[in-house]
């Protein structure tokens, strides 16, 4: 008896022991690929971005075939005649954009260091990094300052660009073949449910991406529109930017109001106010009209969960891991829902919990 009780321990030993290095095995795995996994998952968002923009077309009555090449046709080529066209412009506006950052937060280094702020004397005005700012912004210098820089700049982001338009334009040609592939790794009795959460899964990031899209048009037009109705200097580039961070929640926008006020600030006191009215109305217009509207249609994530996730993402994959936090987070909230929730646990808690106010 004491035997079988021993040859018992030892096998429930040895398979929790198996599980544990199977799971650290696992998230090994992912730590060391997880730039690929974000590669990937990029590929999928720009699907998703590209099959959202052909819905209308499948509304009109063309087939999915047809809607998804008409879309990807007019996309890539509509970017790549922008670029090409207007790509020098773009570049020359950007380095003068950059120059009066870095001098606006050169003179604000300098200002806080006669207050007794920060580093003092000639120190505060000759550092290469005035108050850490390429903690804030990309270092443009070094991707534009030559055209060399540019090239070896570009060659090193390509090979990432074409991999994530490679994925799309694949998952785009045959999505069945891809989830069908996916469900036949599961058992024949699980099939259907996870085909299902897999659908509902794409349906998400798809009304994800389309919410977003709405928030970053809303974001540009109405900056673009308010910096030049107060006269502010590179009112594009920085409409511009404006837009493209509102695809990150909670940290773009907060990100690109910095920008216009520093180069208000570059002009007087008074721009900078003005930059800084105009910021103040866009996020109203953002969170009074453009996201009222983007959220009839998908659902938003708690800000807690949005801003946490972006934090974890941000220390352990870079810049890269905040922009893709969110939709990441929203794909899986769903598989999390589907499978676990209510598969698993059975539902979610819809009562009330003694001790604490409704809300």
């Amino acid at each position: 008896m004491k035997d079988e009780t021993e040859e018992r321990l030892v096998k429930q030993a040895t398979i929790v022991t198996s599980v544990v290095l199977a799971m650290g095995a696992t998230a090994a795995l992912v730590w060391a690929a997880a730039p690929a996994f974000l590669l990937l998952f990029g590929g999928l968002l720009l699907a998703a971005i590209l099959a959202a923009l052909a819905r209308p077309l499948q509304w009109l009555g063309l087939s999915y075939r047809w809607a998804v090449g008409i879309v990807s046709l007019v996309f890539f080529g509509a970017l790549a005649a922008g670029l090409f066209y207007g790509g020098m412009t773009l570049v020359s506006e950007f380095n003068e954009l950059w120059r009066q950052l870095r001098d606006q937060l050169r003179a604000i280094a300098e200002m806080l260091a006669e207050m007794g702020v920060g580093p003092s004397g000639e120190d505060a005005g000759q550092g290469t990094d005035p108050v850490g700012i390429s903690a804030l912004f990309p270092d443009a210098s070094g991707i534009f300052s030559s055209a060399s820089q540019a090239m070896f700049s570009v060659l090193g982001g390509l090979g990432n660009i074409f991999v994530i338009v490679f994925i799309a334009l694949f998952t785009l040609a045959q999505p069945r073949l891809y989830r069908h592939g996916v469900v036949s790794l599961f058992p024949a009795s699980k099939r259907d449910r996870i085909d299902h959460t897999i659908y509902e899964a794409t349906h998400e990031l798809i009304l994800w991406v389309c919410g977003t899209g709405i928030s970053m048009v809303t974001v540009f037009a109405v900056t673009w529109v308010g910096l030049i109705f107060v006269e502010m200097p590179n009112a594009f580039l920085l409409a511009l930017q404006a837009g493209l961070l509102a695809f990150i929640p909670t940290l773009g926008p907060f990100i690109a109001g910095i920008p216009i006020v520093l180069v208000g600030l570059s002009d007087s006191m008074t721009q900078a106010l003005w930059g800084l009215g105009v910021y103040v109305l866009v996020q109203g217009v953002e969170s009074n009209v453009s996201q009222p509207i983007a959220q009839r249609y998908t659902s938003a994530l708690p800000p807690v969960l949005t801003l946490g996730s972006q934090v974890v993402f941000g220390v352990l994959l870079g810049t890269l891991g905040i922009a893709l936090a969110v939709p990441m987070v929203a794909v899986l909230m769903v598989f999390v829902r589907e499978l676990y929730v209510k598969d698993t646990l059975g539902g979610a808690y819809d009562g009330e919990c003694r001790g604490w106010s409704k809300g």
